[in-house]
This record gives C-alpha cells, sequence and structure tokens, in this order.
C-alpha cells in the first residue's frame, strides 16, 4: 500500500512539474560561466519525457552527464547512415573532448583523424555542409535573440525546450568551428594541390581570378578539366575538389572583379567573352590534355551557354547546365514580369569581392522594403530611394523591362543556337526557381540546331536539389525512391567518364527526355519533349458556381466570370499562394482568385509537360499581370500544387515588343511554357485551376496604364481594374494515357 502511495505521490509530481511554470532568473549573457549553469540548472529541472533521443543528449551534454550522453550519441550513430552522421559525429568528438582535460587539443587530434579516416568525398561533403553552409552566426544570434526575449521570471516546460536546445547548438558550434574550419582545410591540403592565386587577364585588360585543384598522388598524366565560372567567389571550391578526387582537373573561373581580380564587377554582362578566354588558357596548360568540361548550377548554369554565344572552343567537350537561369528570361523577370528578390542578390554579390552574406541575410531589411514599397505605393523603380542606398544593377534592370539588346547580348540568340554541336546533359527540376531558364535553352536548341546532342533530365527537385542530391521529402512531400539520385556525386561524373573517357552512358539516361512521374516510382524516357504526352486534357471556365468554386466544363460556353482588383487597397494582396510550399496542403485561399473546379477524373492519368493557356477576356486597361495555378484536388481532399503560370499580356505575343490592349475589347492570351511537370493523377482526383491577378510585395504591380510599369505607382490606381472572361477560355494539360 505503501508503495503505490509512493508511486501515485511521483506521477502527481512529474504531472505538475511538467505542467508548472519553471523558475527564470536572467543572467548577463556575456557572462558565460553564469550563462552555463544557469543553463545546466534549466536542463535538470525541464521536462524530458517526450524528448527524441537526439534532444535527450543534447539536455544531457548541458547537464554535464557527458558519459551518458556518449553513450546516447554512439547508440544514435550506429543507427544512423553514413552520409546522415556528419553532424552526428561532430557532438561525439565534442562531447568525448569534453571528457577529456584539454579539450581543444583533445577535439583537433580526434578530428583530424577522423578526417584521415574519411575518403576524398565524405571530406567533401563535410565541407559544403559544415564550411560551406556554416550555421555557427545564425545559432548564436538566435540564442541570444530568444534569451533576450524571454522577460518573464518564469517560463514554461515548452520554452525552456526550445532555449536549451538552442543554447546547445550556439555552444558546441562555437566552440568548435575555428577547429574543425581549419582541420578540414588542412586535410584538403594534405590531399590536393590548390593554386588559388591565379590572376589571367582578358583581351580587354580586365582580370580574372583562377583556382586550379589537382590531386596529389596521382599520375602526371595529362587531364581533362572540370570548370565552373562562377560569381559566387569562395563557394565552389568544394565542386573542385570533388572534380579533382574523380580524376580531372578541378578549376574555377570567378565572374571579372571577384576574388583577386582588381576590375569592377559586372555580373552577367561579360561572361559571353570571359568564359571563352578562361577554357583557352586551360587548353594552354601544361597538365591539360585540351579537353574541357563545363558544370555548375543557376549562375553557374547560365555561363556554360554564355562561353558559347560566338562560338563553341574547339577544347570544350561537354557542359552540364543544372537549374541554369537565362538573363531577361527567368532572371530578374519571369515573362516580363520583374520580382524584387533580385534587388538583395545584387548587394549579395557587389558588395565586396567575395559574398555579402551579412547583407544577403538581413531578412529584416529586406521584408521591411518589400512592405514599406507595397504600403507605399511608390513606383517599382524607387526601391532603392527606400532603402536608402543606391542599387546600381537594380536601376539597370529598370532601363531594361523587354527582352532587348542588353540581355541579348549575354547569351547566344536563335541562330547563335545552330552552332552548338557538343553534346549537352540539361538538369532541372519540376519546382526549380529557374525551371524556365533552363528549357528556354533546351528549347532553342532544340529549335535552330539540327538534331542535337541534348539530354534533358528533370524530376521532382527544387533549385538545390537538382543541382545536389535531393532528400527524402520536398516542401512536405515525401519522394518516390526512384527520385533519389546523386546528382552532384554519381550522375555528373558519369557523364564527364562517359564523354570525356569513353566510359559506358549513364543508366538513367536512356533517351534525349528523362523524367520522373511523381507517385509511381518510375522514370520515363522519351526520344523528344513532345513525345511525352499522347492526349490533351481540355478545360474551358465557366460561370456556373457551386458554393466557393467555378466549374471547369469540358467545351466553350457563353459565360462571362467577373473579377475586379482594387490596386489602391493594400490591406490585401492577391496572387499570394502562386509559390508551391508546401506542395501539398489541406486548403487553399477560395477567396483569392477565381477558383475553377472539374468533375472528378474517371481513371488514372499522369500529366506530362506544361500546360497549355488560351485566355480570352475584356480589361478597362491596357495592360494586366496574370496568373495561373493548376492544382490535383486529391479524393482526400488535398490539394497538390502541380504548376504555375506568371505572365504580362502585353508580352504574350513577344517577349521583345510589348503590344498594349484595347481597353474594354475582348482578346486572346496564349502561353504555353508553364512550369513542366510529371505526376501521376488518380481516379476521382479533380482539377482545380486559380486565375488571377498579381497584386502582392514580391513583383511589380502593373496598373495597366500603358506605361512603364516600373514607374507606375498607386496614382496610377485611381480607376479599379476590371476583367471579364470568357467561356472560350482554356486551360489544357498535357497527359500520358
Amino acid at each position: 500500500m505503501k508503495k503505490l502511495v509512493l508511486v501515485l505521490f511521483l506521477i502527481a509530481i512529474s504531472t505538475t512539474s511538467f505542467a508548472q511554470e519553471l523558475p527564470f532568473k536572467k543572467e548577463v549573457p556575456s557572462d558565460s560561466v553564469a550563462l552555463e549553469n544557469q543553463m545546466q540548472q534549466l536542463a535538470s529541472i525541464c521536462d524530458t519525457q517526450n524528448l527524441s533521443e537526439l534532444d535527450l543528449f543534447k539536455f544531457q551534454v548541458i547537464r554535464g552527464d557527458y558519459k551518458d550522453a556518449l553513450h546516447t550519441i554512439q547508440k544514435k550513430i550506429k543507427e544512423t547512415h553514413q552520409e546522415e552522421r556528419i553532424y552526428l559525429d561532430l557532438y561525439r568528438h565534442y562531447v568525448e573532448a569534453k571528457l577529456s582535460n584539454d579539450f581543444k587539443e583533445t577535439f583537433k587530434d580526434a578530428y583530424q583523424n577522423y578526417l584521415i579516416e574519411s575518403n576524398d568525398v565524405q571530406v567533401i561533403n563535410l565541407d559544403k555542409i559544415l564550411i560551406l553552409r556554416d550555421g555557427t552566426d545564425y545559432f548564436i544570434s538566435n540564442f541570444n535573440d530568444t534569451y533576450k526575449n524571454i522577460t518573464a521570471k518564469e517560463i514554461s516546460n515548452v520554452t525552456a525546450q526550445d532555449l536549451l536546445k538552442k543554447y546547445f547548438l550556439s555552444t558546441v558550434f562555437s566552440s568548435t568551428r575555428d577547429i574543425f574550419f581549419e582541420e578540414i582545410k588542412q586535410d584538403h591540403k594534405r590531399r590536393y594541390a590548390i593554386n588559388d592565386s591565379i590572376v589571367i587577364p582578358m583581351k580587354d585588360g580586365a582580370e580574372v581570378s583562377m583556382v586550379v585543384v589537382q590531386r596529389k598522388g596521382n599520375s602526371t598524366a595529362k587531364k581533362s578539366a572540370i570548370l565552373v565560372s562562377s560569381i559566387y567567389a569562395g563557394t565552389n571550391e568544394a565542386s573542385a575538389i570533388l572534380s579533382a578526387s574523380k580524376g580531372y582537373i578541378g578549376v574555377i573561373a570567378n565572374t571579372r572583379g571577384k576574388r583577386l581580380s582588381k576590375s569592377d564587377i559586372k555580373p552577367l554582362e561579360y561572361e559571353h567573352t570571359d568564359v571563352y578566354e578562361v577554357i583557352d588558357w586551360i587548353s594552354k596548360q601544361a597538365w591539360s590534355n585540351q579537353k574541357v568540361a563545363m558544370v555548375g548550377g543557376s549562375y553557374n548554369g547560365f555561363t556554360q551557354w554564355a562561353s558559347m554565344k560566338h562560338k563553341v572552343h574547339p577544347a570544350l567537350k561537354t557542359i552540364v547546365p543544372m537549374v541554369a537561369i537565362a538573363p531577361g528570361i527567368d532572371y530578374p523577370m519571369e515573362n516580363n514580369v520583374l520580382h524584387n528578390y533580385s534587388y538583395s542578390w545584387n548587394y549579395y554579390v557587389t558588395n565586396n569581392k567575395f559574398l555579402d552574406f551579412e547583407a544577403s541575410n538581413d531578412f529584416k531589411r529586406w521584408n521591411t522594403l518589400k512592405n514599406s514599397w507595397y504600403k507605399t505605393g511608390v513606383a517599382f523603380n524607387k526601391l532603392d530611394s527606400l532603402d536608402g542606398r543606391t542599387n546600381t544593377l537594380w536601376n539597370t534592370y529598370m532601363q531594361h523591362p523587354s527582352y532587348d539588346d542588353f540581355w541579348k547580348k549575354m547569351i547566344p540568340y536563335k541562330q547563335e543556337f545552330a552552332k552548338i554541336d557538343i553534346p549537352i546533359l540539361t538538369i532541372t527540376g519540376y519546382y526549380d526557381d529557374s525551371q524556365r531558364g533552363a528549357m528556354y535553352y533546351y528549347n532553342q536548341h532544340h529549335t535552330y540546331a539540327k538534331n542535337p546532342n541534348h539530354y534533358l533530365l528533370v524530376g521532382p527537385y527544387d533549385h538545390w536539389t537538382a543541382q545536389t542530391k535531393p532528400e527524402e521529402s520536398l516542401r512536405n512531400y515525401k519522394l518516390d525512391n526512384a527520385a533519389l539520385i546523386n546528382i552532384e556525386e554519381d550522375l555528373i561524373y558519369q557523364w564527364f567518364d562517359y564523354i570525356l573517357k569513353g566510359k559506358s552512358k549513364p543508366s538513367i539516361l536512356k533517351d534525349k527526355v528523362n523524367f520522373q512521374v511523381m507517385g509511381t516510382n518510375t522514370w520515363m524516357h522519351k526520344p523528344t519533349l513532345s513525345a511525352m504526352t499522347n492526349d490533351t486534357l481540355t478545360f474551358h471556365l465557366s460561370a456556373d458556381k457551386t458554393n466557393d468554386f467555378y466549374a471547369l466544363k469540358s467545351k466553350p460556353n457563353n459565360s462571362e466570370i467577373k473579377m475586379a482588383i482594387d490596386f489602391k487597397d493594400r490591406k490585401n494582396m492577391t496572387n499570394t499562394d502562386y509559390y508551391p510550399w508546401p506542395l501539398e496542403k489541406e486548403n487553399i485561399n477560395l477567396k483569392d482568385g477565381l477558383v475553377f473546379k472539374s468533375e472528378a477524373l474517371k481513371e488514372d492519368l499522369i500529366m506530362n509537360g506544361s500546360f497549355l493557356g488560351n485566355l480570352e477576356f475584356s480589361i478597362n486597361k491596357k495592360d494586366v499581370d496574370y496568373s495561373v495555378i493548376v492544382y490535383q484536388l486529391t479524393s482526400e481532399g488535398n490539394y497538390f500544387h502541380l504548376s504555375y503560370y506568371i505572365g504580362r499580356a502585353s508580352y504574350s505575343k513577344n517577349r521583345e515588343h510589348r503590344h498594349l490592349l484595347t481597353p474594354n475589347q475582348k482578346t486572346q492570351i496564349s502561353f504555353d511554357n508553364s512550369k513542366l511537370i510529371s505526376k501521376k493523377l488518380g481516379k476521382g482526383s479533380r482539377i482545380v485551376v486559380v486565375v488571377n491577378v498579381n497584386k502582392n510585395n514580391n513583383a511589380q504591380i502593373n496598373y495597366g496604364t500603358g506605361k512603364d510599369v516600373n514607374k507606375e505607382c498607386i496614382k496610377d490606381a485611381e480607376i479599379p481594374l476590371e476583367i471579364i472572361f470568357t467561356g472560350n477560355s482554356s486551360i489544357s494539360l498535357p497527359i500520358w494515357n
């Protein structure tokens, strides 16, 4: 009976402790000893019953229970795959060092041995994760900000747990960063000969800074070079080291003005001449076998195409552009709609010879800027006035709203694609922000070149994972196992071995167009983009309405669907669900735009490719920026974001020349370059289409006056926009039956 009473008493105490507030007396943050004691005490009284094994380890560390912590982390490491143990291994070395009499020396020796025992690729991944994506400063500021914002003398268990987890990260990384940074760099020097002090002249007198990496201990035979041409100075060394570890010479060329170059920094403008000259320099080096390949993503994908604008250098044997931006096509504007994210990027890459992470990560500044712009309604070209500093690149972009000669000089244009006759592997993703840039190059190459040796690989990846390695989930959607390929470390070098060494072609490239069908755990392989589909599912907009949904009909009809947008109203925004994040959700905003829903699908279908739009409407303005989002409404009632399109009506016929609309007169606007996707749509699913006008704080607002949209402001918003879509408007989905 006494034992039962004792058990009940302990349960009551435990329950009370979990529910009650914990005492909290704020210390001076700079007093590390007092802070450590406070966190130790807090970790001792904080409830840990529902913690994960890893979080329990963190609490054991903070409490100073290092032997228990070591046992916990060793068990966790045994259960974790090698590739996912980078942080866990770091934590293990940290705890082992804490158990020693000399923390720094013990950690240094342990980590040094750990690196020696790791293979090339493992160390490269340590570099990319721990150095290139170093989060130490964030961990420190995150803890400090959280601690500073606590004003109460008592805190909840949840608040305490959150604070302690942040303290763990702040403490571990701040005390080890300098050590593992140095040890990883020293390990690179042990394995590789790295020359990072090369500066070569361009024909016009400018300078380009170079890095060359060779694997030590290999034969002295001449080798092929893998070139990364990048504006992101200081971030591509791991890529060059990876190339060296794979048996090539790794080379980095930074945009003129970056790294050691004394030239002015000019993003985008000179790559079309500079990269060609860099390739020429490589081909003349003693270690070169006169074979050069290029690789890289985003800006580093653009530079590959830029190098071939005037002609293909004889030494350039292949390129692998991943998620490549196309200046004037998808950056800084998409279908002539200029987004404001490029505003902060300009400072990131031009503020110094390397990269200004402090400016780039100043999210408060950028959010304040775009919100202020939206609320005040000033012209888009006045953003830097609101920001209080001059943004030279931004002001340059403002002068070129159409695809004019400023943009055309940067990459191949029309017939200039015809001479590109080397093998190419283009890689992009269904949710890659630069997909339309990557596909622009692909489509233009096929339009102007005869039977190009050009392969395409595309899957459920975003801008980052399409150039590295996809994780198990993307924006809350669990990927098929078939999609989990290692692009950066395996596929790319299989391709290089195929082209440069005569080895077998990568097995996944079974045809010219290779794409992963979401929801089927399979890939499909077709000779052309058009071969991806064998049917079309066409829906027409209709005024028939049930609750919040208009109907999608199979045939044209006499409907008129009206929509009004008051650009003066800055309390609300439209088109806020345009960007696909997350991919699948329970609800969408049914009050944002015109929402149309189809009947249930009678059979399983695969949507393959880019959906087409043919909108017929009249407006009381001379122009409009519009968007179309396509969802799958699953039989379970969830909305899956399939694809989307945004464009400016006045450029729908030609991105180079603006053709204003005639107010109150019917017009037809067609588009075919929406985001490409491949996904199985199960029987019982419905198609939901959202047609909208763009009015939010992420991009220009087109007031419809016909003036330069960059110069329009809220004074041009006196008359609300009224738009009437007809039942001849249609959305067509490319289908594989």
